[in-house]
């Protein structure tokens, strides 16, 4: 059964599993409590007046402008950050439904991408800008894959490449795949113009003012350790199954993680191994076909070169090697030049193993809080503490709490400045170098008569001096650093 050709009985199938997969991801979505850089995207939205200060406020994500255009308009009608995951969900409940519709693979073989790790968590359950990258991708794929018009995939390519930096990435192997895929002709090179285009309006919203804190070099020279770090992420990203504990997340239980400081251990090496062999295999296995190989050999290089030069990244980054490998499957088998069985080999094991990680994440996001932002938001409402100064002792593990408190702000001592969302400049930088007793100072500085609430992601050391008293806690938390601890400290009385 091919995803154009399918019949009245087995699209009730495939209604039925998107509703599976709709109310499987409502739950999840239900039970996760958003951590800082979901709720960053909804301060920025929630505290910017108008457009022009959304622009102005977002110069130092590093993001183009489309999820944060999305959010402004929500955060202006509502208070609650939850209807920004309704707003998620229905982006992935339509990546979900373009891939069970349109995907030219057996059924249990879409219904394994689509409860995978990362069509399910990663960029379902965590709600970011990325599931709308893989949206406008997999769209491109779909259009080309049935020969549809150019323009409607450089519209998914646009769309991702303005959602998030690994669109803009991944913006090359779109245009070789539309040249390659598209009879020769005006639509064609209109459709790559369009492309490219796109990702250069996504680029320049993405480039930082001087003082950008993060990843401000470009990395040329050769570094063992980094490139290891680089490989090994790829590889597990593949194959993504975290390991089975509280702090799954970011984890691989096949791949042991690269320490900086210590010697490689020889599992890296068997992740630089599987890396080689995946992209050996799939760009085999789809030679046939031009399209599929063209964005293979562009999209692999681009992220790895990306990754390596200028940010190596993290899981949420290196799952776009997963998302590539099934876009250019997609393209291969739905082109008609690499046979069904051949595509449901190259993409077992990356799919058997994203359900495999989606029971885990699904299990502790279950069992534990993501985030202790909601939890201390919640306790400062029923203890009656919200209406007091709020101290965030670490600005970057605090500020979530401010997008669970209707108009919140918090006191940030690294900016020295009240705020919400964090301003990724160099001037908070002065956070590294403050001490647990300089931030108890400057929280005590703001008591006004009744008493200040200091935020901080560990606890005050045993037989503490400052005369703070614990009010809440809120943790142990699936993200390590997001346990938050709340404290009641006075000034001179």
């Amino acid at each position: 059964m091919s995803g154009g050709s399918a019949s009245r009985a087995d699209r009730r199938w495939l209604f039925l599993l998107l509703v599976v997969y709709g109310a499987a991801l409502a739950l999840l979505l239900a039970h996760h409590e958003m951590w800082r850089d979901e709720l960053q995207g909804w301060l920025l939205a929630r505290d910017s007046g108008n457009l022009g200060q959304l622009w102005h406020n977002t110069r130092y994500e590093g993001h183009p402008l489309l999820w944060h255009l999305i959010l402004f308009p929500l955060a202006h009608l509502t208070a609650s950050p939850v209807a920004m995951q309704v707003v998620h969900w229905g982006v992935a409940v339509g990546m979900a439904a373009l891939v069970l519709f349109a995907a030219p693979f057996p059924v249990w073989v879409r219904a394994l991408i689509v409860f995978g790790y990362f069509p399910l968590y990663e960029y379902g359950a965590i709600s970011r800008n990325y599931g709308l990258t893989v949206l406008g991708l997999w769209l491109a794929c779909a259009v080309l894959a049935r020969r549809g018009p150019p323009l409607a995939a450089a519209g998914g390519a646009a769309l991702a490449a303005n959602a998030s930096p690994m669109g803009i990435v991944l913006a090359p192997a779109v245009a070789a795949a539309a040249w390659a895929s598209a009879a020769p002709g005006r639509a064609r090179s209109l459709a790559v113009g369009v492309i490219v285009v796109a990702a250069g309006v996504g680029t320049l919203q993405c480039v930082p003012p001087a003082d950008y804190e993060h990843a401000r070099e470009w990395f040329f020279r050769w570094e063992p350790l980094r490139a290891a770090y680089v490989a090994r992420g790829f590889a597990a990203a593949l194959l993504p199954l975290p390991r089975p504990e509280l702090h799954f997340w970011n984890t691989s239980a096949l791949f042991p993680p690269v320490t900086p400081g210590r010697s490689l251990s020889p599992g890296v090496g068997v992740g630089v191994v599987v890396l080689v062999a995946a992209f050996l295999a799939v760009a085999f296995g789809v030679r046939r076909s031009r399209a599929a190989l063209s964005a293979w050999l562009l999209g692999v290089a681009a992220l790895l070169g990306f990754a390596y030069v200028k940010f190596p990244g993290t899981t949420r980054h290196w799952g776009f090697v997963w998302v590539l490998l099934v876009g250019v499957v997609w393209l291969g088998v739905g082109g008609g030049e690499v046979r069904r069985r051949r595509g449901t080999l190259l993409l077992a094991p990356a799919i058997v193993a994203g359900v495999a990680g989606s029971l885990v994440a699904g299990w502790w996001e279950w069992r534990a809080p993501f985030s202790g932002a909601k939890c201390a938001a919640s306790q400062l409402r029923f203890q009656g503490l919200g209406t007091l100064p709020l101290v965030g002792g670490v600005d970057w593990a605090s500020s979530g709490v401010a997008a669970y408190l209707p108009g919140g702000r918090l006191y940030y001592p690294a900016s020295r400045a009240e705020g919400s969302f964090i301003v990724w400049n160099m001037t908070r930088t002065r956070q590294e170098s403050l001490s647990i007793s300089s931030i108890v100072g400057e929280a005590k500085g703001r008591d006004r008569g009744n008493g200040i609430v200091l935020l901080l992601n560990e606890q005050l050391p045993a037989g503490d001096v400052t005369g703070c008293r614990t009010v809440f806690e809120c943790g142990p938390t699936i993200v390590p650093d997001e346990s938050i601890y709340g404290y009641m400290c006075y000034g001179s009385r």
